[in-house]
C-alpha cells in the first residue's frame, strides 16, 4: 500500500503571502493537489505536514479527507516535514510518494501512472522526468524507510531527500512524462500569476 506525503509545512518567504491558500481552480493550490491524489488509484493515508499557520490551513482545508499532521520544528527546513510524515506508518505501507505543496499541475493521471508502475516493477525509487529534469512526485520503497530515519538522526542531511536520491542513484527509475507540471512549483507571485493564468484561460 501506497501512502502520500504532502510536504506543505513552509511560509513561503519567496512568495510573500500563504501560498498553500492562494486560489486555484474552485479550491487552493493546497487543495488541489490533496484532490489530485484523492481521486487518484492511491491506497493508503494521504498525510498533509503542515507548518507555518497550521491551524488557518487545518480549517480553510478541514472539508479534505486527509490526515493533518503539524511539524513543530518546520523552521529547520523541509527534511524535519519528511520525518514528521513518516512517524507512525501503517505496517502494510509499500512505498511512500511524497509531494510538495505547490504542486497543482501534476494530474490525477501522472499520479495513477506512477502508482501503476511502482506496483508493477517495484523499483527502489521511482522519480517522474520531464526532458531529462527530475520532478515530483517521486515514490520510494518502504524498503528505504531505515535510511530516511538514518538521515534523519542527525538532524537535518544537506539536501535532504536528495542526499538519498544520491546514494542510490542507480537505482532510481525514471518515468518520463511529457507534461512540464511535475517540474513546476510555484516559489514566487510571478510564477503563481503566470501559470494561474495559463491554467485558467
Amino acid at each position: 500500500m501506497i501512502s502520500a506525503i504532502i510536504l506543505a509545512a513552509g511560509e513561503a518567504s519567496r512568495m510573500g503571502k500563504l501560498k498553500q491558500l492562494l486560489p486555484w481552480e474552485d479550491s487552493t493550490i493546497l487543495g488541489t493537489v490533496i484532490k489530485n491524489i484523492q481521486e487518484s488509484r492511491l491506497e493508503g493515508q494521504i498525510r498533509v505536514v503542515l507548518g507555518a499557520e497550521s491551524d488557518r490551513i487545518k480549517r480553510e482545508l478541514s472539508d479534505y479527507n486527509c490526515q493533518f499532521l503539524t511539524n513543530p520544528d518546520y523552521t529547520r527546513g523541509m527534511f524535519s516535514s519528511v520525518m514528521t510524515g513518516i512517524q507512525n506508518l501503517p505496517e502494510t505501507t509499500t512505498g511512500l510518494l511524497f509531494m510538495l505543496a505547490d504542486q497543482p499541475l501534476v494530474t490525477t493521471g501522472i499520479y495513477n501512472k506512477l502508482i501503476n508502475y511502482f506496483k508493477e516493477e517495484e523499483p527502489l525509487l521511482l522519480v517522474p522526468s520531464y526532458k531529462k529534469r527530475r520532478g515530483h512526485p517521486l515514490i520510494i520503497s518502504a524498503e528505504l524507510i531505515p535510511e530516511i530515519h538514518k538521515l534523519g538522526e542527525d538532524g537535518d542531511p544537506e539536501g535532504g531527500l536528495r542526499s538519498l536520491l544520491d546514494k542510490y542513484e542507480d537505482d532510481i527509475e525514471y518515468y518520463n512524462v511529457d507534461k512540464e507540471g511535475v517540474i513546476i512549483d510555484l516559489d514566487y507571485y510571478e510564477d503563481y500569476q503566470k501559470y494561474y493564468s495559463d491554467h485558467h484561460s
